[in-house]
């Protein structure tokens, strides 16, 4: 009788507990963002300003070639076809402010913390990423999203973001997870979906 108590509390706990742990497809959300990285020359006060006006052509350029896709793959490949001209544009806003430093644009696997966005927060781990560097990239960094297209577009609704999101390729559930920061439940999956993400990355 005791073992069949034991036994029956332990498969109330496990069904209880594995509500809060990620499906694989809930796992997979980082597999579906583009993020931008921007790294200043150096933290003074001219670097930093520099900074943003090369951030703000980027953006400029990025939204345009971005407009018409669809897809993660759809956004990388137009990324990729425009690499050159990302750094052309955002080298000119370097000469035209009377500085020399060199610009260097890439499409790569990167590292970022966990960032919040408005109401959308991203766990830590390893993103597709636009990473662009002015000069000796010493200074502080600027990030946003680039797919799903959360920093090349004017502000919208909730009901539009999420459309935005569904449009991308992210389940209803991915959503939830990074936008439900007050239900204890996403809380939990979106802490576990760090610490499995950690072990990998």
């Amino acid at each position: 009788m005791k073992k069949i108590l034991i036994l029956s509390v332990a498969v109330l706990l496990t069904a209880s507990l594995s509500s809060f742990f990620p499906t694989r497809s809930e796992l997979s959300l980082y597999d579906n963002f583009i993020r931008l990285h921007v790294i200043a020359n150096s933290d003074s006060e001219d670097d930093q300003s520099l900074k943003l006006r090369v951030r703000d052509k980027i953006l400029e350029v990025v939204g345009e070639a971005l407009a018409d896709t669809e897809t993660k793959a759809d956004a990388e490949d137009a990324m990729r076809s425009i690499l050159p001209e990302i750094e052309r544009a955002a080298a000119e806003v370097v000469t035209d402010a009377g500085h020399t430093e060199s610009v260097a644009a890439s499409l790569t696997e990167e590292k970022y913390p966990r960032r919040s966005y408005g109401t959308v927060t991203l766990p830590a781990g390893t993103y597709t990423s636009l990473r662009v560097i002015i000069g000796e990239g010493e200074g502080h960094n600027w990030w946003c999203v680039l797919f799903p297209r959360m920093c090349t577009k004017p502000a919208v609704s909730a009901a539009e973001q999420e459309e935005e999101f569904t449009d991308a390729g992210f389940t209803p559930s991915q959503y939830r997870i990074i936008t439900d920061s007050k239900d204890a439940h996403y809380v939990v999956k979106f802490r576990i979906i760090e610490i499995i993400r950690s072990l990998f990355d």
